[in-house]
């Protein structure tokens, strides 16, 4: 998963979106930008391809920040530092249902966060 924060209006927040792929009792919750690592990319790779088919702008990651079970069995989650200038942000309505920023603060408190991204910004996220 991608980490992108900005700082608005003093407050830092941070990027989610919401998926149009059917993930039952997760269906519409809002996690940070990412994917699945297919065999023989790698995990910037993966990345870079992922917020550009969703979202439609460049990222660099920057630096892994942990590695984490997900909410699925034998998932394992790698949560990175990404920068992105967020130039040509544009959902893929094919790919991505909408975008939101969230404080820490509204993503631990908010009803429809993945649980794994929850654990991940009270476990790790500094603001």
């Amino acid at each position: 998963m991608g980490i992108i924060s900005r700082i608005r209006k003093d407050r830092k927040e941070f990027l989610l979106m919401s998926s149009v792929v059917d993930f039952g009792k997760y269906t519409g919750f809002f996690y940070p930008p990412g994917g699945h690592i297919v065999d023989g990319k790698t995990e910037k790779s993966t990345l870079a391809k992922k917020f550009w088919e969703e979202l439609g702008i460049k990222v660099k990651p920057l630096k892994r920040l942990a590695t984490t079970p997900g909410d699925v069995k034998d998932q394992v989650t790698y949560w990175w530092e990404c920068q992105s200038n967020l130039k040509g942000l544009t959902i893929n309505k094919e790919k991505a249902r909408k975008i939101i920023w969230m404080s820490k603060k509204e993503i631990l408190e908010g009803e429809k966060i993945w649980p794994a991204t929850k654990k991940f910004f009270k476990k790790f996220v500094i603001e």
